[in-house]
């Protein structure tokens, strides 16, 4: 809405997320709270950890390194070592 009444584009938009909704669903049948905080994890934090040049690799690198130290913790919770 602006002062001068309802954005036409931005309000034809809206007629097609109902219809997206329903043929695609939310990924893995989740609520999109939850794959929003997925996209801060996997995507936002690894960014702003980056230098920005090439950081596709170096997102993808610090979410391998990450993946690796979740799973020493569970192996170390399951052995009595935390």
């Amino acid at each position: 809405v602006t002062p001068t009444g309802f954005l036409l584009p931005q309000q034809q938009a809206l007629v097609h997320y109902s219809c997206l909704i329903q043929e695609f669903g939310a990924l893995n049948g989740l609520c999109s709270s939850i794959t929003k905080s997925w996209h801060i994890t996997v995507v936002k934090q690894p960014w702003r950890c980056s230098n920005h040049f090439n950081a596709l690799g170096q997102m993808l690198l610090t979410n391998q390194c990450l993946d690796k130290l979740g799973l020493a913790q569970v192996h170390f919770v399951a052995r009595g070592m935390l």
